[in-house]
């Protein structure tokens, strides 16, 4: 059969462009160097590329355009990987309906034909052209393929700053027996190395190693966010992944099954643990590396930055001599830490402390830890039942996922032991609908459980950069607006610089959130009362909600209200109610709506506008002057809300959907309820025609967008201070 390569070399004979004994030696020097045949001839001095491409296309009755300048839309290079690209010696030229025109140096590649019609669903039209012309283009096509390359030169020079020492370890014979030759090279040893001192020096609490079709990306999470780190070439995958399986004493020879290990490294002195899992993706195994720094754990539970008030309440449920005591949030949160830190201020000589966990994230002296392992029937539960024959004072069971492990841990927490344990729930209530869904019963629930905490971690301004800063207008409205801020607040944020990595933030704090069970609370449990009534009666009770902890933490400087925005979950809308401490009506909570007149000395404003941006941010502004604010999204509620409240201050956009402001104010202007209201036009219409027909039909004043919110404010007052009423007419 004869090859493509020898079809191409007899058309190239065919056209005298190189001889016989020249292409014996062109396809040798392929052999050896994979490329395309004309890469071949132009390396041996035989024949230019250009001109081996131009040949191939006449043969075979093909365009061969020069590329040089070729101008690709961006929709038409995304229809292909650039690695897929590269690797194939193709670039797409351009499409049309369902045919995709393809630049190839081998026309005959039939193979690479059929996989791109695959993934584009398209026919691909094929064009020759030189090896050298389409990676050229490639590269002008995908930048971010440069990212690989450079990559790759950098595994040549890598010298990590810290040298990361393996510790000696857990493995077997039959593994290192396993190990494929490349894994131990001297460069794929050093890129890990980097890869886990980087990431310990920057302070990253986990490793992100992540296959695509193109290459191994590796991201790392630094104060709770994922940033790049570096591209590694597809080539050395395979070595890097069982470089990191070898250390974490993990199966090289298992792909196709998740695989969990656990490795000692040192860095600078100090003793890193590191976590590693794997998991079978698309492309290959993701692995995702924990490191837990030891020296870095908080154990005094004054550092874990609990308000007065909740670190006194916390350390009372933890003096009782029963009870379970649940610790609540997200994965990531700093629950292990607190549970630490409350372990080491509880433990004595006089106190057998017994844990069951998964993993042992930290060794605490003077205190009995048990590592689960499932393979040998060591679960939760086991783990537990074993524990209360010990005769133990403390118990903390590292998570409660099941019916089983809950009633026991229940029952024990009635029996004479305070047991300490963690859920994934949003909140501090959600705790108690959580152990109620599980399948146990209330009465267990209301008997044994002391009190709920739930938190979360947010970032700390940098100390490098930190100034004096308020937060956006935008962002005190998501929060629940300044109502809800101390008068003496003083805010902070971070500027960014080297240090922080130009984020503005370095380390975190947990937010909290702590619930204790009262008489009232437990009442509600055994009766299965809704989430939302035990919330209210907890607010009662004295609990500040995640949000309100953070609120009071930012206005002293120690985070910014933009981060609360991104992590704190919003309260419940009866939380707002409960700092009254009053009960109210679901009617009150919308009170803007209610038909009732402004309190003595407050001056009303109705804002009409359909942008929701600028709604937020003029209610900010006026509020802060002290006026009422009504909001409206259209001409005709506007009109409605009018008549209805009799504003002062009408500030209406112009081009609105139905009743635009001209009609409004027109409408206004006639109805006796609103005649004497004073309107502000606000609009983004400058021509000197609109605002004399504004003003013609009766608005007092002509405001174009964009518009100082001081600015507008002002305007507002002056207004008011020549108004042409002079009281309220009475409802």
């Amino acid at each position: 059969m004869i090859t493509h390569q020898e079809t191409l070399g007899n058309i190239l004979l065919g056209a005298g462009l190189v001889d016989s004994a020249g292409l014996a030696r062109a396809l040798e020097a392929q052999e050896r160097d994979p490329g395309s045949l004309g890469r071949a001839l132009a390396s041996l001095g035989l024949a230019e590329e250009e001109a081996v491409s131009r040949a191939i296309a006449k043969g075979l009755n093909l365009e061969s355009p020069g590329l040089e300048g070729a101008e690709v839309a961006k929709e038409t290079a995304a229809l292909l990987p650039a690695e897929f690209c590269r690797r194939r010696l193709a670039a797409p030229l351009g499409s049309e309906g369902k045919s995709l025109r393809l630049a190839m140096a081998d026309p005959l590649d039939f193979s690479t034909i059929q996989d791109v019609e695959f993934r584009t669903g398209m026919r691909v039209i094929v064009v020759v052209a030189g090896e050298t012309s389409i990676l050229a283009l490639v590269k002008r096509l995908y930048p971010a393929l440069q990212d690989l390359q450079a990559t790759e030169a950098l595994l040549a020079l890598a010298h990590p700053e810290g040298e990361v020492e393996v510790a000696e370890a857990e493995f077997e014979a039959t593994d290192i027996g396993r190990l494929a030759r490349d894994v131990n090279l001297p460069p794929i040893v050093r890129l890990v190395n980097m890869i886990l001192s980087d990431a310990a020096k920057a302070g990253a609490s986990d490793i992100h190693i992540e296959p695509q079709e193109g290459s191994l990306q590796v991201r790392r999470r630094v104060d709770g966010q994922l940033q790049n780190v570096m591209k590694i070439p597809r080539e050395l995958q395979a070595s890097t992944i069982s470089r990191l399986k070898i250390i974490s004493g993990m199966d090289i020879a298992e792909r196709r099954k998740p695989q969990d290990g656990r490795s000692r490294l040192r860095f600078e002195k100090t003793r890193i643990d590191l976590r590693v899992s794997t998991l079978p993706t698309q492309f290959g195994e993701k692995v995702v590396v924990r490191l837990l720094n030891r020296s870095q754990v908080q154990l005094d539970m004054d550092s874990l930055d609990f308000t007065a008030d909740n670190l006194r309440t916390l350390q009372d449920l933890l003096r009782r001599p029963q009870g379970l005591l649940l610790v609540t949030g997200p994965t990531g949160s700093g629950k292990t830490s607190t549970l630490y830190a409350s372990l080491n201020w509880l433990k004595s000589p006089t106190k057998n402390v017994i844990t069951v966990e998964d993993p042992i994230e930290i060794q605490l002296p003077g205190i009995n830890q048990v590592q689960i392992t499932t393979r040998t029937g060591m679960t939760f539960a086991a783990g537990l039942r074993s524990i209360l024959r010990q005769d133990p004072n403390i118990v903390l069971v590292g998570e409660i996922r099941d019916r089983e492990t809950a009633s026991i841990a229940l029952e024990a927490a009635q029996t004479g032991h305070l047991l300490l344990s963690t859920l994934h729930t949003n909140d501090a209530t959600a705790c108690i609908t959580r152990l109620l869904d599980l399948g146990v019963e209330p009465f267990l629930v209301a008997s044994s459980l002391t009190g709920v905490l739930a938190q979360r971690l947010v970032r700390r301004p940098c100390a490098g950069c930190i100034v004096d800063r308020s937060p956006a207008p935008e962002t005190v409205i998501r929060i629940g607006g300044a109502s809800r801020f101390p008068a003496d607040a003083a805010w902070k944020a971070g500027l960014g610089c080297e240090a922080c990595g130009q984020s503005g933030y370095k380390g975190r704090l947990p937010i909290h959130e702590l619930l204790v069970v009262t008489d009232e609370i437990r009442d509600l449990i055994s009766r299965r009362t809704a989430e939302h009534h035990i919330r209210a009666a907890a607010r009662r009770s004295g609990m500040r909600t995640v949000l309100e902890d953070a609120i009071g933490k930012a206005a002293r400087g120690l985070t910014t209200l933009e981060e609360i925005a991104r992590v704190a979950p919003p309260d419940d809308p009866c939380d707002r109610q409960e700092d009254a401490g009053t009960a109210k009506t679901d009617a009150t909570i919308s009170a803007h709506n209610a038909h009732t007149a402004p309190s003595e000395g407050t001056r009303r404003v109705l804002v009409v506008e359909d942008s929701p941006t600028i709604i937020a941010v003029v209610k900010y502004f006026l509020e802060l002057e002290g006026f009422e604010v009504l909001t409206a999204d259209s001409g005709t509620e506007g009109l409605e809300l009018a008549r209805k409240h009799r504003p002062d201050v009408i500030v209406s956009d112009l081009n609105m959907p139905g009743m635009d402001g001209m009609a409004l104010v027109e409408a206004l202007r006639r109805d006796p309820l609103t005649s004497d209201a004073a309107i502000v036009i606000l609009t983004s219409e400058s021509s000197v025609e609109s605002e004399a027909r504004g003003l013609a039909v009766g608005a007092d004043d002509y405001l174009l967008k964009p518009v100082e919110p001081r600015r507008l404010a002002a305007r507002v007052k002056a207004l008011l201070s020549r108004a042409r009423r002079v009281q309220p007419v009475s409802s």
